[in-house]
């Protein structure tokens, strides 16, 4: 792509109470594209997704959204520079409705993203507009979750895990709203487990291990390398 990164990493250190989980791990994702971010459990994807979102605190590198440095600046102030993250698990409001949990997310400036829009984006939600948040499945839980981060009108989704519990049938819808959101121009980074998801959805992959990227490539050069697919990821 040819557009300025919206979202661009360069060098990120960062961890926890002294204990280091990223080693300078430098990373871009242009407006419109979709890019998935793999690698085995434990190796530092969830830090790197809540360092970029300020949530940990880097100590050294660089955060730009759309070339403004956001490096180590609060959670609201990325949030403001265009930034939703949907966090694994969902952490839906059990005890609200569906439409209190979005209502609740809706910024007081106006913004592209209305509750109506969400509607129009997952059906099922106006659907399921009067249930608790406890009452729905984990599929509508993680439609949510989604609609409560697109609320804030951001032009870089960050995702981590949103296939997690979900059954097959779910993460195929899953995909097909990120593939929608990705086609109106915004950026999409997905950490995900699931490959079959993050093909579905990504253009591009990079893969960490021991909090470093240590493999870049498009989505199609990374499928058709079933040896390098097995000894980064432990599938083939």
């Amino acid at each position: 792509m040819n557009a300025r990164p919206l979202l661009e990493v360069e060098g990120l250190v960062a961890g926890y109470d002294g204990s280091r989980v990223l080693h300078g791990v430098s990373m871009t994702v242009a407006p419109g594209e979709a890019v998935a971010l793999l690698g085995r459990n434990g190796v530092g994807k969830t830090t790197f997704m809540e360092t970029v979102m300020g949530l940990v605190r880097a100590s050294a590198g660089h955060v730009r959204i759309d070339g403004v440095d956001v490096t180590r600046r609060p959670p609201s102030v990325v949030a403001r520079a265009g930034v939703g993250i949907v966090p694994q698990g969902r952490r839906v409001f059990a005890p609200l409705t569906v439409e209190e949990n979005l209502q609740i997310s809706v910024r007081k400036s106006s913004g592209e993203w209305t509750v109506e829009r969400v509607y129009d984006l997952m059906p099922r939600l106006r659907e399921r507009r009067g249930n608790l948040g406890s009452q729905l499945s984990g599929g509508e839980q993680q439609m949510l979750a989604i609609g409560r981060a697109l609320l804030g009108s951001p032009r870089l989704m960050l995702l981590d895990e949103p296939s997690d519990g979900l059954a097959p049938a779910v993460v195929d819808q899953v995909g097909e709203v990120l593939r929608n959101l990705a086609g109106t121009g915004m950026a999409v980074l997905i950490v995900e487990q699931d490959l079959h998801l993050a093909f579905d959805v990504a253009s591009r992959v990079n893969v960490m291990a021991k909090g470093q990227i240590v493999h870049a490539s498009t989505v199609g050069e990374f499928r058709q390398d079933e040896k390098l697919a097995r000894s980064l990821l432990g599938v083939g």
